[in-house]
């Protein structure tokens, strides 16, 4: 009676384990494809901004401007050069820094320049469209000055934008002397 009984614990402890074991097998093919499941989740950009159809004003930029300026002594035209950099603090929000370089001219011929150092700050109003401040100091004709001014800036093709800015120069601890305004055309180093 006893191996009667010794035989029938060990039938059951098989069944048992089979069962366990192919409870065992479910759950762990079902973690596998919800795992799976999760995983093909990862698949989608980490940042939607990168799918943003909004123009991309980060990064290294060049490009020429020309345009006019206005001081106590007449009108000028000017033409120069502008190098920058640019970089996103938030998706709407974008900071950078700024370097530029202009020749005064009028109907006597070449008349004076500037260089300017400027910090700026600017947010987009559409998708392909940034306003911006900005602020600095360096060089007006070989004395120490101080710029400010701000503009809007439109992006035309993937990397290239259009833009115009307006200016208030002056000789540190005077007041401004100088109005510029300019268009220029820039290349955006993507």
């Amino acid at each position: 009676m006893r191996a009667k009984c010794v035989q029938l614990l060990l039938k059951l402890w098989t069944h048992a384990m089979k069962l366990a074991l192919s409870l065992f097998a479910g759950a762990a093919l079902a973690a596998s494809m919800a795992t799976s499941a999760a995983a093909a989740d990862l698949l989608q950009p980490a940042d939607p901004i990168y799918s943003s159809p909004m123009f991309n004003f980060e990064g290294l930029y060049g490009g020429v401007d020309a345009g006019g300026s206005f001081t106590g002594g007449g009108a000028f035209g000017n033409l120069g050069v502008i190098v920058g950099a640019n970089l996103a603090v938030t998706d709407g929000i974008l900071a950078g820094i700024e370097f530029q370089g202009d020749s005064y001219w009028n109907g006597a011929g070449y008349q004076g320049y500037d260089l300017l150092g400027l910090g700026k700050i600017g947010g987009f109003v559409s998708d392909n469209a940034m306003l911006y401040g900005d602020l600095g100091g360096g060089v007006l004709n070989g004395a120490g000055a101080y710029a400010f001014g701000g503009g809007v800036e439109f992006g035309l093709t993937s990397q290239v934008s259009l833009r115009g800015d307006v200016q208030g120069i002056g000789a540190w601890g005077a007041a401004p002397t100088v109005g510029k305004a300019t268009v220029g055309l820039l290349f955006h180093m993507q």
